[in-house]
Order: structure tokens, then sequence, then C-alpha cells
């Protein structure tokens, strides 16, 4: 391996006292036949229940494989949570928690958006991906904080690789914006983590905060019992886990987490876009699996160090996807492509040990490329859209033609030509897009209609509207309240 120091030669085949397992989250935008965002993740719960209560063999296979259904901030997302499972029980968990999503949308009248942003209604929330959660013990015990450390810094050296061949959000309110993944680069909750240490607690008193029966209270530990579980794992001292990759479980400092059985500890994966294809998925989760076998062995013969230009390859794998590439020591320059076929053939006697096989990365899944093309976008008042874009959504228009209007209870109006307008800019979206199955994994193109709303009017515009004076929501608000006679 790249990152790993070795010392000294050891039983290569110690992986064989350890076992794996894997969960999967994957969260989905959902939207409506015109494409934009529908906020029925509630409902899609409630039908997914019926769908279930009259399929009890649906019921039974989703059983031992999926957690449940999850709601997300948006009430237009939606996620399926796996159970922790052996590696080769995850290409049908995936399929079958895609498949119940799939069939309550279909029967509400909805589609399963398979990306993460929506292309124009994600600035950036809301935003979706995939949480991919591996953990690995020997057989029969616990998984230590030593070897999550060794699992968690192996898989942080090589996050630049799980982002650039997962990378799948080119498309940014509206626009191709040669970034990979808009993703990664605007989420608020993929904050970077830190390499991973190992804190021993000071034999001494210690005060420990704690909730009890709703108050904030305190314990008074005296000292410790120095074994393997005594120890944490610590990755940020703020205790964090919104960030791109972190350890989970009762021996971090994480808070969300003190509660957590021990059988619960494992690395989180978070940094993973959302995949249409389900091998590639499920060939980024394998790659997560053998992983951490291939950690244990490292780590049982010298050391695992980390990257001295992570900061820099993790920038490089969001802007680039898989053209990114990679510094290396002694001014080296490395491709994605090298980089992950290196890890992937190292990695190769943990995939038959584990009884599963890589089959799109890096080669096939860089040749067929992601669904999702640079959008052809038609404006129907380019100048007003640009304007409106800018943020300038209070204006004063002067209607070039006269046209009818209709307000919300049908009664109709004509506007004569040359009339000035007060109002508020806003657009409306058409969208065309690829459907399969009940998921969609492209948007082709998108129509933008602007409008000027007038208390309960909409007014449709035209290209040669004329915007006499424009401005911002702020500079409105300013102006209303201590008033600007120019507006």
């Amino acid at each position: 391996m790249l990152f790993h120091e070795e010392r000294e030669e050891l039983d290569s085949e110690i992986y064989k006292a350890y076992q794996v397992l894997c969960g999967i989250e994957e969260e989905f935008l959902i939207i409506n036949k015109n494409g934009r965002l529908a906020k029925v993740a509630d409902d899609i719960m409630v039908k997914s229940a019926e769908i279930l209560e009259k399929d009890q063999n649906f019921l039974s296979s989703l059983q031992v494989r999926i957690r449940g259904l999850d709601a997300e901030p948006s009430p237009s997302q939606i996620e399926y949570v796996t159970l922790p499972l052996p590696p080769t029980s995850l290409e049908q968990a995936v399929k079958e928690g895609r498949k119940l999503l799939t069939e309550a949308a279909k029967q509400l009248g909805v589609k399963i958006l398979a990306q993460s942003l929506h292309p124009v209604q994600s600035d950036p929330n809301p935003i979706c991906g995939t949480h991919i959660n591996v953990s690995v013990q020997k057989k029969g015990g616990l998984m230590t904080p030593e070897e999550m450390k060794i699992v968690y810094n192996y898989l942080w050296d090589y996050l630049p690789e799980i982002i650039g061949i997962s990378a799948n959000s080119y498309v940014y309110r509206g626009n191709w914006n040669n970034i990979a993944s808009n993703r990664c680069a605007n989420s608020t909750v993929l904050k970077p983590n830190g390499f991973a240490l190992i804190q021993i607690p000071e034999n001494r008193p210690a005060l420990i905060p704690m909730r009890y029966y709703g108050r904030m209270r305190y314990k008074l530990k005296i000292g410790f019992e120095e074994d393997e579980f005594s120890k944490k794992v610590i990755t940020n001292n703020r205790g964090d886990r919104l960030v791109d990759i972190t350890p989970r479980g009762p021996f971090t400092n994480i808070s969300d987490d003190n509660d957590e059985l021990p059988s619960r500890n494992r690395i989180e994966v978070r940094v993973v876009d959302v995949q249409y294809n389900t091998e590639d998925l499920v060939d980024l989760s394998y790659l997560c699996c053998v992983s951490t076998l291939h950690a244990i062995h490292l780590q049982s013969t010298g050391e695992i160090i980390q990257d001295p230009y992570h900061t820099n390859n993790v920038e490089n794998a969001i802007a680039n996807g898989t053209k990114a590439v990679f510094k290396r020591p002694n001014g080296v320059i490395e491709s994605l492509e090298t980089s992950t076929t290196r890890w992937i053939n190292e990695t190769k006697i943990y995939q038959d040990y584990l009884d599963i096989q890589i089959k799109n990365l890096p080669d096939k899944k860089r040749i067929i490329g992601y669904p999702q093309k640079e959008l052809n976008i038609e404006y129907q008042t380019r100048k007003i859209e640009k304007l409106r874009q800018q943020g300038k959504t209070y204006v004063v228009m002067e209607l070039v033609d006269p046209r009818i209007v209709t307000d919300r209870r049908g009664n109709r109006y004509k506007i004569t030509a040359g009339t000035q307008v007060r109002g508020n800019l806003e657009a409306s979206y058409s969208f065309s897009y690829d459907d399969v199955d009940g998921m969609v994994t492209n948007f082709k193109g998108i129509r933008v209609v602007n409008t000027l709303v007038v208390q309960n009017l909409k007014i449709p515009l035209v290209e040669n509207d004329r915007v006499l004076r424009g401005q911002s929501e702020s500079d409105s608000l300013l102006n209303r309240l201590f008033g600007d006679v120019s507006f």
C-alpha cells in the first residue's frame, strides 16, 4: 500500500480470523412528473407500509436485509437503511430497498431521482448522498478502538479515490459548472475530518457530563480499567459526526454515540454521491469491505501513515471526478485510474475470501461515464432570468405587449401595452429526463419561464419586456422601512 511503512513480515492470512459487516444508507430525492421536487416523503412511508402488508413474501425478504425507511430534513427526501450485512448480501439489499421506494412512488404518481442534487432546486439543499458503514472484528468478538483507528486511517487516505470514482453531481443551480461533485463542494455536513488518534483516559478523577431524566448532570469517574476498550478513537476534538468520514460507536468522542452498544462500532464513509447503477454502489461498498481486512493485515506488519497531500487530493477529486490526478511523494503525479487499479489489485485476495467481485471499477465505470450530461437549457426570457439569478427579484417592468392574465379565482384581466408594473420576479421550470422503471437517471433539458408576481396575479413575461429598475430582497426591505423614492 502507498500509505504504509512495513517493519516486519507476519502471517499473511491473519485476515481469516476476522469477519466483515457492511451497512448502506441511500438517500433519494422525490420528484413529480414535471421534474420538480415533490414533498411526499411521508406519503411514500404510508404507501410502503401498505405494499408490505399486502406482500408478505416481500416483507419477509426485507426484514432480514433492511432496517427501515427514514425521513430526511426535507419532505422531498427519503432514505432506506440496510441492516449490517455480510458483503454477499449487499446487492440484494440495495435492489430491494430501491424496489420498495420506486413501487411506492409509482403508486403515488411520483418518481425517485437517483442523483445527489436537483439540477435547479438544490441550492445547495435539499442534498442527498450515500453512507457506507463498515466494521471488522475477530469472529465472536468486537471491533476494538485500535481496529477502528486502523480501518479509519486506511479509508481516510483513500478518500480522494472514493470521491473521484463516485462523483456524480455535475449540475448545480441549473448550470454545468465543471465541478464533478457539487454535493461535496457545497454540503455543510461533509466537513473534512482529521487523521485518527487513540486517546487513553488519564488515571485521575474526572467529571463526565451526562443527561439524567431530561436534566444535564455529572457522574464522577475515579479511575479506569486499563484495557483496549478504555481507549477512544479521536478524529476531531469537537466530536463532530457530520463530516466526510468518521468513526462511529461508543469508543469515540461523538456524544450521539455514547449510549450505543459496542457491537455498533464502525467506520462511516459519507462522501459517496448517489449512484444510479446498482453495481457501481455495490462495487464501492465491496471496496470498503475488503479495505478493512487489508488494513488489519497492514497494521500487523507496520504502520498506516498519513497522506501528506490529502487535502489537495480531496479537492482535486471533488473538482475532476474520474479525471482527477493526485500528488505523491517526490513530485510524482498519479491518475485516479492508476491509483484505484493498484488499490483493487492489492485487495483481490480479500475479495476471494469474502466471495465478492468488484466488476465496474475503475475501467468499466470510466468508459460508461455518468448518466447526467450537460443540460440543454431553454430560456423564454434570458435577460430577465439572469437578473433574477443575480438576486434582483424586486423590479419595475414595462410590458411591451398587451396580455390577458387570470387570478386564482378565474377572473380575467387585460393589461395594455406600455403598462409599468411593480412586482416580484419568479421562475417556473419544466424538465425532460430519462426514466428507467420509475427511477430518474438523467435530466436532459430545462425550460425556464419567468413571471412577475403582483399580489395574486402571475403575469407571464416575454423577451421584449423591459426591466426599468431592479433590486434585491434585502434592499427592497430597507426601502420599505426607510423609504426610497427612486424605487
